[in-house]
C-alpha cells in the first residue's frame, strides 16, 4: 500500500528484476555516447488524454535514464501523417489518402493536425529538460537504414510475409496513384519486386490504370506507405543502425499495446530474420495503457464513432485544448507529476491505468514535478 495515494501495486515481471527503470537501458548504454527515444503518434487529431499521458511517459523516462546513465538524449517523435483521412469506395474496395496528401492538397489544416502535439511535446520538454526532434513520415522513410529494410523485406517476401501479415500474406508497402493520390488500403493489385538498388511497386488506380513507383533505395525518389508491422520492423532495424551512426544507445518507448504478442511475433522474428544479432537489439519500453471503464484501451475513433455507447466520458478526456480550457495548466501539471511517478519506479511502469484513476488525479492539487522546470 502506498500511502500517499492508497493504490496497492503488484510488482509484475520486470518489475522484480529492477531497482530502477533506467536499469532497462543500463547493459545497452554502457559504451554508448548518447540516448536517442524515439516514440511516434498517427497525427488523426487533437491528442486525448492517453496519448497526452504516453508523450508525457516518454519524456518522463528519458529524463530519468538520463539523470542515471549521465547521457544526453533526445527524444525523436515520429508524426505519422501517413495515417488515413479520407475512405474511399469504389466497386467494393477501400481506398484511402492520408492526412498529408490533404494537407498538401489544402483540405486539411496542417496546424490543426499538428498543432496540439507541438504544444504538448514542447511542453513536456521545457518540463523534462530533453530535447525533442519532430519528424514527419515524409522525412522517415527517406532514410537509408529504413529504405535498406524495405529493401531487405521486397527481395524476401517470402520469408517476412508470414510475420506481417499471418492472416493473407499480403506485405502491404504501398504506393499511390500519381495522379490523383488514392491508395489501394487492401493492396489488392500489389505487386513488388526488387532488384539492385530498387523496390518496384506496381498497384492499379481505378480512375487512371496501372501505374509504378520506384523506390530509389541510396536517393531520395520514390514515396511508399509502409503499414504497421513493416513499419515496426524498419523502425527496429533504423534503431539497431544508429549505434553505429550517432554512437546511441537507442530506445524505442510506446504504449503497451505494442508489447506483448506485438513485439513477441512481429518485431522480435523480423530482427532475427534481418541477422540482427541480440546485443544490437533497440531497447523496447512500454508506457502503462489507458484503460476505459469496460477494461479496453481507452479510444477516441471509438468514442468519435459510438459516442456515450461506447464510454461516458467527459469531452476533456479526449481533446488536448479542452483539457486545457476546463482545468488549465494544472492538469498538466498533475499529469507530469504522474508520469514523473511511472518513470521512477518500476512497481508503478509496468501496469495499467484506468480514466477513473486520472479522473481522481485531476480532481487533485498539483504536485511537484520531476526535472527541468515546469513551463
Amino acid at each position: 500500500m502506498n500511502p500517499d495515494d492508497g493504490l496497492i501495486f503488484a510488482p509484475t515481471g520486470i518489475a522484480h528484476l529492477t531497482d530502477t527503470n533506467a536499469d532497462l537501458i543500463r547493459p545497452a548504454a554502457r559504451d554508448a555516447e548518447r540516448l536517442r527515444v524515439t516514440t511516434a503518434a498517427q497525427l488523426n487529431g487533437t491528442p486525448h488524454i492517453g496519448s497526452v499521458v504516453t508523450v508525457m511517459a516518454v519524456f518522463a523516462l528519458t529524463a530519468h535514464a538520463a539523470q542515471r546513465l549521465d547521457l544526453p538524449a533526445t527524444v525523436i517523435f515520429d508524426a505519422l501523417d501517413n495515417a488515413p483521412a479520407e475512405h474511399i469506395d469504389i466497386d467494393g474496395r477501400s481506398y484511402i489518402r492520408t492526412v498529408a496528401d490533404l494537407i498538401d492538397t489544402g483540405h486539411i489544416d496542417r496546424t490543426e493536425r499538428t498543432s496540439g502535439f507541438q504544444r504538448l511535446l514542447a511542453w513536456a520538454s521545457a518540463a523534462s529538460g530533453v530535447r525533442y526532434e519532430f519528424r514527419p513520415y515524409g522525412v522517415y522513410q527517406l532514410l537509408p537504414p529504413v529504405r535498406e529494410c524495405l529493401h531487405h523485406i521486397a527481395s524476401r517476401q517470402a520469408d517476412f510475409a508470414p510475420i506481417v501479415a499471418p492472416g493473407d500474406g499480403i506485405v502491404r508497402v504501398r504506393p499511390r496513384c500519381p495522379h490523383c493520390r488514392l491508395m489501394d488500403k487492401a493492396a489488392t493489385d500489389l505487386r513488388i519486386t526488387a532488384e539492385p538498388g530498387a523496390v518496384h511497386l506496381d498497384s492499379r488506380c481505378p480512375a487512371h490504370g496501372l501505374y509504378r513507383e520506384t523506390i530509389d533505395i541510396a536517393g531520395t525518389n520514390g514515396w511508399y506507405d509502409a503499414n504497421t508491422p513493416v513499419r515496426s520492423i524498419q523502425k527496429g532495424y533504423l534503431l539497431a543502425a544508429e549505434r553505429d551512426l550517432y554512437r546511441a544507445c537507442s530506445v524505442s518507448i510506446d504504449g503497451a499495446d505494442w508489447g506483448g504478442a506485438w513485439h513477441a511475433h512481429v518485431l522480435a522474428p523480423a530482427l532475427a530474420a534481418l541477422g540482427i544479432p541480440t546485443n544490437r537489439w533497440p531497447v523496447s519500453i512500454f508506457t502503462p495503457m489507458i484503460l476505459d471503464r469496460t477494461g479496453g484501451k481507452l479510444s477516441k475513433s471509438l468514442y468519435v464513432r459510438y459516442g456515450p455507447d461506447y464510454a461516458d466520458l467527459p469531452e476533456a478526456f479526449l481533446n488536448l485544448d479542452r483539457l486545457l480550457d476546463d482545468h488549465g495548466e494544472d492538469a498538466l501539471t498533475v499529469l507530469w507529476a504522474e508520469a514523473c511517478r511511472w518513470a521512477a519506479e518500476p512497481r508503478r511502469l509496468h501496469r495499467s491505468y484506468t480514466v477513473d484513476h486520472l479522473a481522481h488525479l485531476l480532481r487533485r492539487a498539483p504536485s511537484p514535478t520531476c526535472g527541468g522546470t515546469t513551463p
